[in-house]
């Protein structure tokens, strides 16, 4: 029996994909970022893709989910993925309305194994990168899968997502 209620935002089974991908090459970077549909373990999905360098002072993919607007998360104790990888490390990048800059973000780190399992990431892990700011979870705008750091071949899939309380 799972202890938390849960708020899903995204079930691969149903027809609400709102992913995006993105990738270093905006800032002159080499990685390239895919994004496909696919059954893993009998399980549809969606999944991150992609070679991340750190040519050209690069070194990221990611596949994004942009909030509809400003989702207050202040009733829920953090996030939850159903996660299948290649057992690689990956993180979890939150923004709020508090950041202005484009690679200010909440982090957290996950492991992706090549087993379905679901991640509980509680708020109060989350570290501020490149700000000041401690997460507000008042106002979440974007919630990130990404492949960030290290040169590897990144291959992480997500059947679902969203918020859980204890």
């Amino acid at each position: 029996m799972n202890p938390y209620q849960l708020l899903p935002i995204y079930q691969a089974d149903k027809a609400n994909d709102g992913w995006q991908t993105a990738d270093d090459r905006v800032m002159g970077g080499v990685s390239v970022a895919q994004l496909s549909e696919r059954v893993v373990e009998n399980s549809r999905c969606r999944c991150l893709t992609g070679a991340v360098s750190l040519e050209n002072r690069g070194g990221f993919i990611q596949m994004k989910w942009e909030m509809p607007k400003p989702f207050d998360a202040t009733a829920f104790s953090g996030i939850y993925l159903d996660v299948w990888g290649n057992n690689e490390s990956y993180n979890v990048h939150v923004r709020t309305g508090q950041l202005w800059l484009p690679w200010q973000s909440f982090r957290q780190s996950f492991q992706a194994t090549p087993t379905w399992q679901t991640q509980y990431l509680p708020f109060s892990a989350f570290e501020n990168y490149k700000t000041w700011s401690q997460l507000d979870v008042s106002g979440i705008t974007k919630v990130a899968i990404v492949a960030i750091g290290r040169a590897f071949q990144a291959d992480v899939c997500v059947r679902g997502w969203g918020f859980y309380r204890v």
